[in-house]
């Protein structure tokens, strides 16, 4: 029998399903854990698709003078296609544990799959893969197809160390005609940041020891930390990459065809890992959240990729 008990997210709520401070959270946690959504351009995506349009190289006007023929520019637009995809997840339990702790109960398991859509967008823009099963996602382009890779720990301390590692993809960047807008980077490159000095031992991105410091900004850009940008979620292993750093407002543009959607059940039939389980028969519960969201990339080289240690499978498909 399939997930008939369809609703929105305000919907469980107006039913009592979910209480309303669990129903802020929710929205709350997304945010947090998609790293791309905190930091790139959003646009609305319809189901078939929307098509983005950008220009190839910059139209200059030119000086005429009296009597002159006034100049013919030419535009070549790109044209790419937002293509929807779906992510979802379903936890089920047995009814007596939520009666027993309702809020406490609910709030586990929405918080979880609330984590794991964002966890599947920022696998999806970030490396191209599908967490479950670490297969590319078929027609995508990622950032992590950028041919600008930094070798994080290649300058010698001595000519500036990782101050000059991420200068040098700074360079990379803005040398293509791009801004550099920020980053985004694994926790672990914090601190990698904590821990930069210089040759006499004198921290580089901080102007004293301070292990509270969010290093919220990397020489001034700001910087938005999560778990995806490694890609080390689900089946997926670490890919080496630190950091991303580069043009996200004007180069990627992310959109939801559905936001996050919820449907409970209670007499569904879930296939888990080959066993049938009869959620009616067993007097279990079931949650499936669902999103449907797309995204473009006006050009991967808009970006510089940081790595520990460049990793030519992990981050380029078969074929």
């Amino acid at each position: 029998m399939p997930l008939t008990n369809a609703t929105t997210l305000s919907g469980l709520d107006a039913a009592g399903v979910l209480p309303k401070p669990l129903v802020d959270q929710i929205w709350k946690n997304l945010a947090y854990t998609s790293v791309i959504q905190k930091v790139s351009g959003t646009t609305p995506v319809s189901i078939t698709g929307n098509t983005s349009m950008t220009m190839t190289g910059d139209l200059v006007a030119g000086v005429v003078g009296e009597g002159e023929a006034k100049p013919i520019v030419n535009a070549k637009p790109s044209l790419k296609t937002f293509s929807p995809i779906k992510v979802a997840a379903i936890m089920y339990w047995s009814k007596e544990a939520r009666i027993a702790n309702p809020s406490g109960y609910l709030d586990t398991f929405t918080e979880e799959l609330t984590q794991a859509v964002g966890r599947a967008v920022d696998m999806a823009v970030i490396h191209g893969k599908n967490a479950l099963n670490d297969s590319f996602i078929s027609g995508v382009e990622y950032l992590g197809q950028s041919t600008n890779v930094v070798e994080l720990g290649t300058a010698a301390k001595k000519d500036g160390g990782l101050y000059r590692d991420v200068l040098d993809g700074y360079s990379k960047v803005v040398e293509a005609d791009y801004d550099f807008t920020g980053f985004v980077a694994d926790p672990r490159m914090r601190v990698a940041l904590m821990g930069a000095t210089d040759i006499d031992g004198r921290p580089v991105f901080q102007t004293a020891p301070n292990l509270a410091d969010g290093m919220d900004t990397m020489m001034g850009l700001p910087v938005a930390y999560g778990k995806g940008v490694a890609g080390k979620i689900g089946a997926v292993a670490d890919t080496g990459t630190r950091a991303i750093g580069g043009d996200f407002a004007g180069n990627v543009k992310l959109g939801y065809v559905e936001q996050i959607n919820f449907k409970r059940t209670d007499s569904a039939t879930l296939i888990d890992g080959g066993e049938t389980v009869p959620l009616w028969q067993n007097n279990l519960e079931a949650l499936l959240v669902e999103a449907m969201f797309s995204w473009v990339i006006r050009d991967v080289n808009a970006f510089t990729v940081y790595t520990d240690k460049v990793d030519e499978a992990a981050t380029t498909p078969a074929g």
